[in-house]
């Protein structure tokens, strides 16, 4: 973002290990990763701050990261109109310049 920074990332509190399956091997990595699969470095949250309810812990994250950075808290709907205007749609990103692909279950 000009002149800002952007940090995207999933936390993932608690999830089916059966579907980290359909997690594909990105074609980019940095070499340390090499070929090793999601299961060697995902960690369900919930294992290691499973004494938190996860607000508490998303609180205290939030809480955290204000103290260090200029921190902008906006709406979905905020965020879905910042993504139409910088990139004309969230599909036409996710087609050009999004590296997650979907996978029908069904």
């Amino acid at each position: 973002v000009k002149g800002g920074w952007l940090h995207h990332t999933s936390f993932l509190w608690d999830f089916d290990e059966e579907n980290m399956g359909y997690l594909l091997l990105p074609s980019k990595r940095p070499d340390y990763r090499g070929d090793r699969s999601h299961d060697d470095f995902l960690v369900k949250l919930k294992d290691t701050y499973g004494n938190l309810k996860p607000t508490h812990f998303f609180s205290a994250l939030k809480q955290s990261s204000e103290e260090e950075f200029d921190v902008e808290t906006v709406t979905l709907n905020e965020a879905m109109a910042l993504v139409d205007d910088k990139f004309g749609s969230m599909q036409n990103w996710f087609d050009t310049k999004c590296r997650t692909k979907v996978v029908d279950l069904e």
